[in-house]
């Protein structure tokens, strides 16, 4: 799709009130075309053609702000998935270590972390029962 050159146009009046935009298509012919139009293509972005059929655009304003919001939109929609993982592993970081505090607990009082019975003397259960016990489930 073509471009139109800027700087190029000049304005004349016809008869009548309609006032023609004169531009230049990138093959090169030089056509006119009512200024209303080009305008309303300037804020729209919509394709139109030049004499000999070539579609020519403006970036415009409603163009790009369509532009603007989809890519707003993707990134909110990368913000909140980036969120979900987040928050999907502070879950379970939390489960781990409520895991490990309950086993504290009861390692506490007295329950070996191995066989799950309780012991007056835990130490020195798990010294003679389990010497090999580095803290990992067995």
């Amino acid at each position: 799709m073509g471009s139109v050159h800027s700087g190029t146009s000049r304005l004349s009046t016809f008869a009548g009130n309609t006032t023609l935009e004169v531009e230049i298509c990138t093959c090169g012919v030089l056509f006119a075309a009512p200024r209303h139009m080009l305008d309303t293509r300037r804020e729209d972005g919509e394709l139109f053609y030049c004499p000999n059929g070539h579609s020519l655009s403006y970036d415009g304003e409603i163009s790009r702000l369509k532009r603007d919001f989809k890519d707003a939109k993707d990134r909110a929609a990368r913000e909140r998935a980036l969120r979900d993982q987040t928050e999907a592993s502070l879950r379970a970081t939390k489960g781990v270590v409520t895991k490990q505090r309950n086993k504290l607990e009861r390692v506490s009082k007295g329950v070996c972390p191995c066989c799950n019975r309780s012991f007056s003397d835990l130490k020195r259960h798990m010294k003679t029962k389990h010497p090999d016990y580095n803290g990992q489930p067995q």
